[in-house]
C-alpha cells in the first residue's frame, strides 16, 4: 500500500492506493515507487512517508484512481474535467486524457482555464476549440468573473484575434472594470493594453468612457484623435506625424445579432516594386490583407488593365468581399466606398472614386473601377502619388456599411 497527501491547506486529504496497481497503470508511478533494496530494510520500512500532491484536489485525484481501478468515467464532468485532465497528464494516464477532452466546451466550468491547460499541454485541436468558443461568445464571457482571472499573456493573445465577436470595441474596454485606479488598470493590463483597438471606438465613447480614467497618456490620446481626424496620413508618412498611433486600428468581425448602426473601416494596399508591376502582364494582380467590417470580409484588389484600344496600361481598382454566410440563402448589405490613392506629397491632388449606396449580396463578390488611372499618370512625379525612391504607391478604400 501507499498513501498520498492530496490537496493543499485545509482541503488536504490522505488517500490510500495500491502500489502495484498504480505502477501497472503508469510509468510515472512506476518510477516514483522504484526503490533501493537496501533502503527497504531501513528503519522506516514499515512506515513509509506519504507522497505529497499539493497541485491536485482530492476529489479529482479520486476520480483518476477510480478510472485506474475500474475504468469508471462516470464522475468526469464539466466541473472537474480540466482538473482531471491535469492529473491524467501529470501521471501519464493516457486513457483518461481523451474522455476529459470530450466534455462539450459549453459545459466546462471555466473555458479560460481549459484554454490555458490546452496551451500548456500543447493540445492543438482542443485549444482551437476553446479559442473558437471564446471568440464566438466573447461579449458574454468578457463580462464574467472568470475573465478577470486570466493572465496578461492570455489576454494579449485574445485581444490580438480578429475573430472576437464584439459589436463595439468599447465593450472590450469596459470588460476590464472601471473601479481600478488608472495606474493599477494600466499595470493589470500590461502589454494587453496595446492590443485594444482604441481607434475603432466611437469618438464620443472614447472621449467620455476612456480618456477621463487617465489610463492612456496624453500622447497616446492625441495619437488616436489625430488618427481619427486624418487616417490617410498614417498610411502615407506615419513616422513623420506629431503623435504616433500606438494601437492597432484594423477592424474585428462583429456579432451578427447585436451590432447596430453603421460600421466603417479603412483598407490599405501598398504596392511595392510598382515599376515592375506596371510593366507586367495584363491581368496581373495584387491583394491587400483582408479586414472584417460588419461581418463581411473585405479586401482591396489591384489589377493591370488595358483600354479598348490596348494602347495604355491602367490600374484596375476593386473592392472584393466575401459576403457568404452559412445558413443564409440571400441577404443584403448597403454600403458606400471611397477609393483613394494615398498622396505622397502634402499638396498633391487626391485621385478618388466613390461608390455610394450600393447593395451587396452573396451572389457577387467585387465592385470597382476597371480603368481607375493610367500607370503613366500614377507614376507621374507631378501628381504626388508615386514614391519614386521606394518605388511604391499606396491604395486605400474607406468603407461604410449600413
Amino acid at each position: 500500500m501507499c498513501t498520498f497527501w492530496v490537496g493543499d491547506g485545509d482541503a488536504k486529504e490522505l488517500v490510500p492506493a495500491h502500489k502495484l496497481v498504480l505502477m501497472h497503470a503508469s510509468d510515472v508511478f512506476e518510477a516514483m515507487f522504484r526503490f533501493d533494496a537496501t533502503k527497504e530494510q531501513g528503519e522506516n520500512a514499515n512506515c513509509p512517508s506519504a507522497v505529497e500532491v499539493p497541485d491536485v484536489e482530492a476529489a479529482e485525484f479520486k476520480v483518476m484512481l477510480s478510472f485506474i481501478y475500474t475504468d469508471d468515467l462516470s464522475e468526469v464532468n464539466g466541473e472537474n474535467a480540466m482538473a482531471v485532465l491535469y492529473a491524467a497528464k501529470k501521471y501519464n494516464i493516457t486513457g483518461l486524457v481523451g474522455p476529459s477532452l470530450q466534455i462539450p466546451i459549453s459545459e466546462l466550468h471555466n473555458v479560460f482555464f481549459a484554454y490555458a491547460y490546452a496551451c500548456l499541454f500543447e493540445l492543438e485541436d482542443f485549444s482551437g476549440q476553446c479559442l473558437r468558443y471564446i471568440c464566438q461568445n466573447a461579449a458574454k464571457l468578457f463580462e464574467s468573473d472568470d475573465f478577470l482571472q486570466i493572465d496578461q499573456k492570455m489576454l494579449s493573445g485574445l485581444l490580438e484575434s480578429d475573430l472576437l465577436l464584439f459589436s463595439d470595441e468599447f465593450q472590450i474596454w469596459k470588460a476590464n472594470g472601471i473601479e481600478c485606479s488608472s495606474e493599477n488598470r494600466r499595470s493589470v493590463l500590461g502589454p494587453a493594453l496595446f492590443k485594444i483597438r482604441f481607434p475603432n471606438i466611437h469618438e464620443e465613447d472614447f472621449s467620455k468612457g476612456v480618456v477621463p480614467f487617465g489610463v492612456l497618456t496624453m500622447e497616446e490620446v492625441y495619437g488616436i484623435y489625430q488618427y481619427n481626424s486624418h487616417p490617410y496620413l498614417y498610411l502615407r508618412v506615419p513616422d513623420e506625424l506629431l503623435y504616433a498611433l500606438k494601437f492597432p486600428s484594423h477592424g474585428r468581425i462583429f456579432d451578427w445579432n447585436t451590432a447596430k448602426g453603421n460600421r466603417r473601416g479603412t483598407l490599405a494596399l501598398e504596392i511595392g516594386k510598382l515599376s515592375k508591376f506596371a510593366g507586367g502582364k495584363v491581368g496581373s494582380h495584387r491583394f491587400s490583407k483582408a479586414v472584417h467590417i460588419n461581418g463581411v470580409l473585405w479586401q482591396i484588389g489591384a489589377q493591370i488593365r488595358q483600354n479598348s484600344e490596348g494602347k495604355a496600361n491602367y490600374l484596375g481598382f476593386y473592392l472584393w468581399y466575401d459576403a457568404s454566410k452559412e445558413g443564409e440563402g440571400h441577404w443584403r448589405n448597403e454600403y458606400s466606398a471611397t477609393f483613394r490613392i494615398v498622396w505622397q506629397k502634402s499638396k498633391a491632388a487626391n485621385s478618388t472614386g466613390t461608390l455610394s449606396d450600393r447593395v451587396i449580396n452573396n451572389t457577387k463578390n467585387w465592385l470597382g473601377f476597371h480603368l481607375f488611372i493610367t500607370f503613366a499618370e500614377l507614376m507621374d512625379p507631378s501628381k504626388g502619388f508615386y514614391n519614386k525612391e521606394e518605388d511604391k504607391v499606396t491604395l486605400a478604400i474607406d468603407v461604410t456599411v449600413k
